[in-house]
């Protein structure tokens, strides 16, 4: 093995899959081509940015929502958008990622904003040196003095703030501030309750400081050159259950969009389906679909497999496969899902032996993944996916909670002009004696279809 080639060992390392990629990865592969009818442009747009890249005069206030399945490649997509827009003739991005800073598992609107206005200051402060006068401060500081500092409940929590304070003043210190509650809002259920209750009830004086400083902020960033406007991307927020994300943007949507900013937010897919109320809340629903390898007649798109085979071969050389008609297998079992592709890789690497990936251990992985699925899957389900398949143009007629719950749990998968397919693992691995008699003759005429269209994949192998 030459000096230059890697080991299966080092390619497993490249298989993590939770972790999105920076533009400058070189494991990035930009898979917009491969998504359909999906284009960056149209956002871009939506913020006023033309074709030559210069910002032209927005509105005040823009919400913007990123859609798509969970592991599709959201994150990924939106550090792709933060750093063309992050210029001196578009826009000042602050990134913010709730699974690192904060609970995802327990995230109400409040967390999102006193952690948007540290990631604020902060980077005004330390990143680009920007000085604010007092006068556009103290407003912002009297609100968590008057309504932080002297609550009865949180009498420890201002002895912590106090025993912490140094020498810090303006926005360092208004940074650390917030900085601090959104910290404790994350790890500090004593707290959590206390402070959420805090910004609640005293949320429109927060909301006008808050503004007030986001304009101020936006006068010296043109003064300095480092952008037009200020834009706030948040991810993480895709993440929240179907109660809590409904919470979260329809419910809680009001105090969301009193915050007279740019932001655009991750939100899961299946919420889409569930409430009519996004469109009237957001400015602009941007879907990132899934790579479209098969039309909806279930032809094989050979160019957008040659993109998801680009992806695997910069973790996985084509040397550690037995040969490429392997990885086409595994790539036609992600049904365009990026996650579900590593994750397959993942898996085929523990199966594989004499350290390369042979057919038999695609297939086990294939299998592994599809009895992942199968816990979701209730044998009324194996009906409505046939039904579905067989009909891909009329989702409509399915959207219902049961539908998008599937959506939620990758059993379905959404392509660009919006149509469904069931995730092609289920078809492989749907056990008859968890689907109604009844439904048995159109499911062998399913599964079959899926043979033959495996058989074309790989002539002479068996799926």
């Amino acid at each position: 093995m030459s000096s230059n080639r890697i080991s299966i060992w080092e390619a497993k390392n490249q298989l993590t899959f939770n972790q999105p990629l920076q533009p400058n990865d070189p494991l990035f592969v930009d898979t917009a081509k491969a998504r359909g009818n999906f284009s960056r442009e149209k956002l871009y747009r939506q913020l006023n940015v033309d074709q030559q890249g210069i910002a032209h005069k927005s509105p005040s206030k823009q919400y913007i929502l990123l859609t798509g399945h969970r592991g599709c490649g959201k994150s990924t997509e939106l550090r792709n958008f933060a750093a063309y827009l992050h210029h001196p003739d578009r826009y000042y991005v602050i990134s913010l990622d709730c699974l690192e800073t904060l609970d995802t598992n327990n995230l109400k609107y409040s967390d999102v904003l006193l952690a948007l206005a540290a990631a604020l200051f902060t980077q005004l402060d330390k990143e680009d040196g920007i000085q604010m006068e007092q006068v556009h401060l103290s407003r912002l500081e009297n609100w968590f003095n008057e309504r932080v500092k002297v609550h009865s409940q949180l009498k420890q929590f201002a002895a912590e703030l106090k025993a912490g304070a140094t020498t810090k003043v303006g926005l360092p210190w208004l940074g650390w501030l917030f900085g601090e509650a959104a910290n404790k809002l994350s790890i500090d259920s004593s707290y959590r309750e206390e402070l959420r209750l805090i910004v609640r009830n005293g949320f429109s004086e927060f909301a006008e400081a808050f503004n007030q400083l986001i304009r101020a902020s936006e006068d010296k960033l043109r003064a300095a050159g480092k952008g037009q406007r200020i834009l706030f991307t948040v991810d993480g927020t895709d993440r929240l259950n179907s109660e809590d994300s409904r919470k979260f943007f329809v419910e809680d949507v009001h105090q969301l969009t009193q915050i007279s900013g740019l932001f655009i937010y991750c939100a899961p897919i299946h919420l889409l389906h569930q409430d009519n109320c996004l469109n009237a809340n957001f400015n602009e629903i941007v879907r990132l679909p899934m790579l479209k390898i098969r039309e909806r007649d279930d032809q094989k798109i050979a160019e957008n497999y040659a993109v998801m085979q680009e992806l695997a071969l910069k973790r996985v050389p084509d040397y550690l496969f037995d040969n490429l008609s392997t990885l086409e297998h595994l790539i036609q079992y992600s049904g365009g899902h990026l996650r579900d592709l590593i994750r397959l890789l993942n898996i085929a690497v523990n199966f594989a032996e004499n350290e390369r990936i042979d057919r038999l251990a695609a297939e086990k992985a294939v299998k592994q993944v599809a009895n992942d699925y199968r816990r979701f899957i209730s044998s009324a389900d194996y009906t409505r996916l046939v039904q579905i398949d067989l009909h891909p143009d009329a989702p409509d007629d399915y959207t219902d909670s049961h539908s998008t719950e599937m959506l939620y749990n990758l059993i379905l998968l959404e392509y660009n002009d919006y149509f469904w397919k069931s995730h092609p693992v289920i078809t492989c691995q749907a056990p008859y004696d968890n689907i109604p008699k009844r439904s048995w003759p159109l499911f062998r005429a399913w599964e079959r279809i899926s043979k033959i269209l495996s058989e074309q994949e790989q002539p002479g192998l068996s799926s």
